[in-house]
């Protein structure tokens, strides 16, 4: 028994496709019956009446109107649009040579019109209704993707599918390392499930931080967080954007760290190391499996400077300090060695986001104005 393989998955829509298209097809065939579509094959085949013709049997006139109704959409469907339209002109070919030989040798009379109208009216259908097919699977893989890659690389990719042979890409970028301190001591001292929990109400909270700031998240790394800002969309201020989402992560996390030391008894802390350089973007690893990230000395740079803040701080680099202008306050701290980079690295803290201070000066000086104003909706 052979069973027939269809390459196209979504039964359910392809279920009520056909079932349209068979509606149609059944119209046909009785508008063929009523002999409405008789003047015009006449006028086809170039004749003054059908004396001397004989009509094929009913059976297979709704056999022929039912093929030319259903063939060009499933063949589209199956094989794309190019192939597909290139297979429907094939057998319209054929079957005008059939049409001919048979009208001159056995003088028989075939449906022409009906068969014809019904193609035209399916490749129209399966065009314009594969198209919004076509639309919904891609944001149905974009949305599933997006769970585990950026949506915007994610997007990139499905429009791209030759992203993958493309040569890295030069950018300059600010590129974020942010790591849990405290957390690997944490695994062996309570269960792997709560472990989990954790991570993920943590790791939840600064990704939403990263990504209204305009960040991309590169990669998560056991309990560390790598994120890039400036690379695929290009942003002017993106250190700016990236040392204002430090701000909101340290503060969220000052007060997770006072829920989770109250119910959970566990100490937790951030540190969060930045830094802005030209770096590589691009795809790395084969065709089975890639990864889409920044890569070069900028990156390792980052990687460093987490490394060796403190948790609850945030260090930044020269190249960053110098984009930030006059609204965040930084302090200088020093000039830091670091494995396997060739000279030493001056490392500012950055205290507070003057931006900020002024709000929360204002707050300050009137609370009451500032609960007033806070509690508007919005128009």
């Amino acid at each position: 028994m052979v069973k027939m393989q269809l390459k196209y998955r979504k039964y359910a829509h392809l279920k009520i496709f056909l079932i349209v298209s068979i509606l149609l097809g059944a119209t046909l065939c009785i508008v063929q019956f009523g002999g409405i579509f008789t003047p015009f094959d006449m006028l086809f085949f170039g004749l003054d009446s059908l004396d001397g013709l004989t009509p094929v049997p009913v059976s297979i006139t709704v056999l022929i109107i039912m093929f030319h109704t259903l063939f060009p959409g499933v063949i589209i469907l199956e094989e794309g649009t190019v192939k597909g339209i290139v297979y429907t002109v094939v057998g319209w070919f054929f079957y005008g040579v059939l049409i001919h030989s048979y009208s001159e040798t056995f003088k028989l009379f075939m449906p022409l019109s009906a068969p014809l109208l019904g193609t035209i009216i399916n490749v129209i259908r399966v065009l314009g209704w594969g198209s919004t097919v076509l639309q919904e699977e891609k944001d149905d893989i974009r949305k599933t993707f997006g769970h585990f890659v950026e949506p915007s690389i994610a997007t990139m990719a499905i429009e791209n599918p030759h992203l993958l042979q493309e040569d890295g890409v030069r950018k300059t970028v600010t590129v974020m390392f942010a790591d849990m301190r405290g957390f690997t001591k944490l695994c062996l001292d309570i269960e792997p499930e709560l472990v989990i929990k954790m991570l993920r109400e943590c790791f939840g909270r600064l990704i939403s931080i990263a990504r209204a700031n305009g960040g991309m998240i590169d990669k998560l790394i056991g309990d560390s967080l790598m994120v890039v800002w400036g690379n695929p969309v290009p942003q002017a201020d993106h250190a700016e954007r990236a040392v204002e989402a430090a701000l909101e992560m340290q503060s969220m996390m000052r007060n997770l760290r006072r829920r989770w030391l109250t119910k959970l008894g566990v100490d937790i802390d951030l540190g969060i190391g930045i830094n802005t350089d030209e770096v590589v973007v691009g795809t790395i690893g084969s065709e089975e499996f890639c990864d889409y990230t920044a890569l070069g000395y900028g990156v390792n740079i980052a990687s460093r400077i987490e490394r060796g803040c403190p948790g609850g701080e945030i260090c930044i680099s020269r190249q960053t300090s110098e984009l930030l202008g006059e609204h965040y306050k930084c302090e200088f701290i020093g000039r830091f060695e670091y494995k396997n980079v060739k000279e030493e690295i001056a490392v500012y803290k950055v205290v507070q986001s003057l931006r900020q201070e002024h709000v929360d000066r204002a707050e300050a000086e009137n609370p009451q104005a500032a609960h007033s104003q806070g509690s508007l909706s919005p128009a």
